[in-house]
């Protein structure tokens, strides 16, 4: 599992087009997570969710934030592990 700080860390050296993806277990939804820079206006991380990697990216935005920490907390807290 990786830690919150460590995702801080990766999402804060987002450059354009970067994306962190993780895999929830059966517990949480065994869903795929893209989290990526908000490719429009508004919040500046987006968190998008789906059952397959491709629905995950092409998926609306879950969930939003100015700030990493809210959305690693999320992952942390859902035990998400991180696919290559």
């Amino acid at each position: 599992m990786t830690s919150r700080q460590e995702i801080i860390d990766l999402m804060e050296k987002f450059q354009k087009g970067d994306a962190l993806v993780f895999k929830t277990p059966k517990t949480f939804g065994d869903d795929y997570v893209v989290i990526e820079l908000n490719p429009e206006s508004g919040k500046k991380y987006v968190l998008r969710l789906g059952k397959d990697l491709e629905a995950a990216k092409k998926s609306v935005p879950y969930y939003s934030h100015d700030h990493a920490k809210p959305i690693a907390k999320w992952i942390a807290d859902r035990c998400g592990e991180p696919l290559g």
